[in-house]
């Protein structure tokens, strides 16, 4: 007798475009390089801003969510990826990946540092929380 699995969790479930803006390196601190994105997570936005002075021209884009440079890894994982790992251990299908030009934060979200669980970024964190759910109780 075949049973049929319970749907995906309503948040896991669908695709989502979600941004997260790293944070400063320090030869950008050092110069003085000024941020050209801005990000608000509350309203789920993220504006370009593009030229200067007078001729300044400012976009805002829409996603399904959004985290600043302020945001900790964990609440990137929490927010976005833990729902679909619960999703995978159900035994639904699923894909999470990190797209970007080069230098824009992709490695310090999917991969982060292993120097400190804090700073453990996606990767790491999902391994982790399989390996969790497969333990015996």
């Amino acid at each position: 007798m075949k049973t049929q699995a319970e749907p995906p969790a309503q948040h896991g479930s669908a695709i989502q475009v979600v941004v997260r803006l790293r944070p400063m390196n320090d030869k950008e601190k050092a110069v003085g390089v000024l941020p050209v994105v801005t990000a608000k997570t509350q309203e789920k936005t993220v504006t370009v801003i593009k030229g200067k002075g007078r001729k300044q021209i400012k976009s805002s884009y829409s996603f399904d969510n959004v985290f600043t440079a302020f945001s900790t890894q964990e609440e990137v994982f929490e927010a976005t990826v833990k729902p679909v790992i619960v999703d995978v251990m159900r035994g639904f299908e699923s894909t999470v990946f990190a797209y970007g030009q080069t230098g824009t934060g992709k490695t310090h979200t999917m991969e982060g540092s292993l120097s400190s669980p804090d700073l453990y970024g996606v990767i790491p964190r999902s391994a982790q929380a399989i390996f969790e759910h497969l333990r015996p109780p």
